[in-house]
């Protein structure tokens, strides 16, 4: 597997283009291997929006749930 983004100083793999710095030898990293701040933005602003949908279908997960269970009775 080839990894398109590489350290320039040392050649170690970008596996994390919010880090400013090389993860191996601690070079600082040129701009245009790094996420732009628009980039990061749109990044952060996917993630939340994923995490409130993982919050809500969770909540649904809990009421279905609750709803199985009193459906159910105790079973005693």
């Amino acid at each position: 597997m080839s990894t398109r983004f590489r350290c320039p100083a040392c050649h170690f793999p970008i596996f994390n283009r919010r880090v400013a710095a090389c993860e191996a030898c601690a070079e600082k990293l040129p701009a245009d291997l790094l996420f732009s701040p628009e980039h990061l933005s749109l990044l952060d602003a996917e993630h939340a929006k994923n995490e409130s949908v993982r919050e809500n279908m969770a909540k649904e997960a809990d009421e279905l749930e609750r709803q199985r269970v009193r459906r159910r009775g105790d079973g005693g």
